[in-house]
């Protein structure tokens, strides 16, 4: 065996080696915190992934979850990210700060919509049916997706209906006139929006121009598209397996046959 070989087999060995402790000691650390938390002597707490502005509406990309010694606990301080996503800040909080009830409020208790509306972002209401607004059981707080269907030209006089979905995780402030997120208004008319200003306009457009549909998204779920796809007749078939390309037909080519005096058109395929 040379010595080339050699080396690589006590490098591979020595890489094994390193993994093993790397593991063990990960196993030590995770039966140690777990020992300390039944123990009562480490809890977890939320705290600020970033800094967060006052008058902001907490976010999942806002917070996180950290284990601490008990002693370092204050009386308030948050344990789960469900206690805080989706609430407002009433004071700055700093990068790595416990994040405490009396720092947020629930956006339930809010007394006027200006209130719920996040640090940046404008308030837009669109009208909606029962079929578009999932049955009315869409709620303030809630993230949905905003679909819209349009007519699109496509040539020879023709057009045909496309979909796209225009707006991703977009944050109900209101229902009709509840901005109560523990109060649904099952026979909902108008639902009120948090948007970007640039994509206020972009919406007005729209309402003008298509039809409007919501999909409502899991409370935690920040999931995006990386491209936006149409779909449209050939998308729709081609995903179902059953597409057809359309058969061009064959123009034909007139030319001028002189017979004589008389001039004939041919047609040559």
């Amino acid at each position: 065996m040379d010595k080339r070989t050699i080396n690589i087999i006590i490098g591979v060995v020595l890489g094994l080696g390193a993994i093993l402790a790397i593991n063990d000691h990960l196993r030590r650390q995770e039966a140690r915190i777990k020992r300390l938390l039944e123990e009562g002597r480490a809890v977890e707490v939320v705290v600020a992934r970033i800094d967060i502005p006052k008058e902001s509406t907490l976010t999942i990309n806002m917070v996180e979850t950290k284990i601490v010694r008990s002693a370092s606990l204050q009386p308030g301080d948050l344990s789960s990210l469900d206690s805080a996503i989706g609430k407002f800040a009433e004071v700055d909080i700093l990068k790595g700060q416990h994040i405490n009830s009396n720092m947020v409020r629930s956006l339930a208790v809010a007394k006027y919509l200006s209130q719920a509306v996040p640090q940046g972002m404008r308030a837009i209401t669109i009208p909606v049916n029962k079929i578009s607004a999932i049955e009315g059981l869409i709620k303030p707080g809630d993230k949905i997706d905003i679909i819209g269907t349009f007519t699109v030209p496509i040539g020879g006089g023709q057009a045909e209906p496309v979909v796209i979905t225009v707006f991703e995780g977009v944050r109900v402030l209101a229902t009709n006139r509840n901005i109560s997120q523990y109060r649904i208004s099952k026979a909902a008319d108008t639902i009120t929006v948090a948007l970007k200003p640039e994509n206020v306009r972009n919406l007005i457009y729209i309402l003008e121009w298509g039809k409007l549909t919501l999909a409502l998204r899991a409370p935690l779920d920040t999931a995006q598209e990386y491209e936006y796809r149409v779909v449209n007749f050939e998308t729709l078939t081609r995903k179902l397996g059953i597409y057809r390309p359309p058969v061009s037909e064959r123009k034909s080519t007139i030319i001028d046959v002189f017979k004589g005096t008389e001039v004939e058109e041919t047609p040559i395929n």
